[in-house]
């Protein structure tokens, strides 16, 4: 049998010939020198070649150790920068899901942690450090051994340094965390993590230093919002339209300190809110579309707050919304469908318009083709809130579309940058602007 080329002949009548016989037969057999003959097959065959000194852990395996289990190498954390925000991937439903810093500037990727998912939204803060032992990233995570079936593990970790050991705080079994955005903070001084609970109906307070939960207060009719001012609490009583005031004490025990009827009766509140921390402003876009800003720099207010406009247009559907940390400028999304935003099908978002955070007056529409988006994903403003960052989908090449971050001038809405994201092993979903604590 040749090495270079095998030959196969058709027969002129078949044959009962059990199949492993005929295989052999058919496998080392050739009926005719002729590589030409009509009614012949030829097939190249690959030479067999034996490991060598050129040949990857040819000669050269990894030995075994005799320490068992063997160390793990791992690097550590770089510290998140002012300038950079975090991108998160992943989606509903994962076990998993993937943090990565990332330069909006440039639109690569760097260090990536790898957290548990919160019980709807992912409850993920970033933190910009100077060093790698600084705290990074805290999520609030959900770890499901066996599905929705089995026990969870309900954990409050913060990653830094060596990210295989974080700093992890093991809620009780009762601790539901509530996951939309902006029902979670961290106080700022970096101590305690402070969340709505929807098992408790109120506040669930987590010592991070010590690592366990160390205060909480039911508070029904209340919430789920947590506007922090050092160790003060702002929130919203929608039925008797309140605003309500918790302080959490040195020990990390919240105890409701005051409240003002200060809101309209016509107020209609929300399910998501941001924080403009560099002034000590929170923004509510209602459900019925009014816009409110809070100014809570000190404390409650003394009167009524009335809406400084209202987001609903006749066209489309206001979803996801953000206040920069300056509180000059917002920024709300909007979908192509009239269906509620919370609903399966609201459809996709279409355009972003920036306005004023002062009197709701506009400064730029961002659609699609302004923005040369085939999709958006995701906005944020950077921390010193000059710039609007969009992440989508970028024009479609042979078939395939890659993603882009586009920044946009928060002052006049003009773009200033567009770079393809790399360095990401998968696509990003959710920007988050990093926060200052200490």
């Amino acid at each position: 049998m040749s090495l270079s080329r095998t030959r196969f002949a058709r027969p002129a009548a078949a044959v009962a010939v059990p199949i492993s016989i005929a295989l052999v037969l058919a496998g080392c057999s050739s009926s005719s020198d002729d590589p030409s003959a009509p009614g012949e097959v030829t097939y190249e065959t690959v030479p067999v070649v034996p490991p060598g000194e050129d040949t990857a852990l040819g000669h050269d395996d990894q030995p075994i150790s005799d320490t068992i289990p063997e160390t793990v190498h791992t690097g550590e954390i770089d510290p998140i920068k002012p300038n950079e925000l975090l991108a998160v991937a992943g989606g509903f439903g994962k076990l998993e899901l993937g943090v990565n810093v990332i330069d909006p500037a440039t639109g690569v990727a760097g260090s990536r942690v790898v957290v548990g998912p919160g019980i709807w939204d992912p409850v993920i803060h970033g933190f910009v450090g100077e060093t790698s032992s600084d705290p990074a990233v805290l999520a609030a995570e959900v770890w499901r051994p066996r599905g929705s079936r089995g026990a969870a593990d309900f954990t409050v970790s913060t990653y830094s340094g060596n990210l295989l050991e974080p700093a992890e705080a093991l809620l009780p079994d009762y601790a539901r965390v509530h996951s939309r955005d902006g029902s979670h903070a961290v106080t700022s001084d970096g101590k305690y993590f402070v969340t709505w609970d929807d098992g408790l109906y109120g506040v669930r307070v987590v010592d991070l230093a010590a690592k366990k939960e160390s205060g909480a207060l039911q508070l029904v009719g209340c919430g789920p919002f947590t506007w922090m001012v050092g160790h003060e609490l702002y929130s919203v009583c929608e039925d008797t339209r309140e605003l309500v005031q918790i302080s959490i004490d040195d020990a990390g025990v919240p105890t409701e300190t005051t409240r003002a009827k200060v809101l309209p009766a016509d107020f209609v509140s929300a399910r998501k809110v941001t924080w403009a921390a560099d002034v000590d402003k929170g923004l509510l876009v209602g459900a019925n579309g009014d816009v409110y800003v809070f100014d809570f720099a000190n404390g409650l207010p003394g009167s009524e707050v009335r809406p400084i406009g209202n987001a609903g247009q006749d066209g489309g559907r206001f979803a996801g919304n953000a206040i920069d940390n300056s509180g000059t400028r917002i920024a709300i999304e909007y979908t192509d469908s009239v269906v509620h935003p919370e609903s399966a099908r609201a459809g996709d978002i279409a355009k972003i318009e920036l306005r004023s955070a002062t009197d709701f007056a506009p400064v730029k529409t961002l659609d699609l083709p302004t923005l040369g988006l085939t999709s958006i994903e995701s906005m944020a403003f950077s921390l010193d809130g000059a710039t609007l960052y969009v992440l989508g989908g970028g024009p479609e090449v042979d078939g395939e579309s890659g993603q882009k971050i586009v920044g946009v001038s928060a002052e006049t809405g003009e773009q200033v940058s567009s770079v393809d994201v790399s360095g990401g092993v998968e696509d990003f979903g959710t920007l988050i602007t990093p926060e200052v604590i200490g």
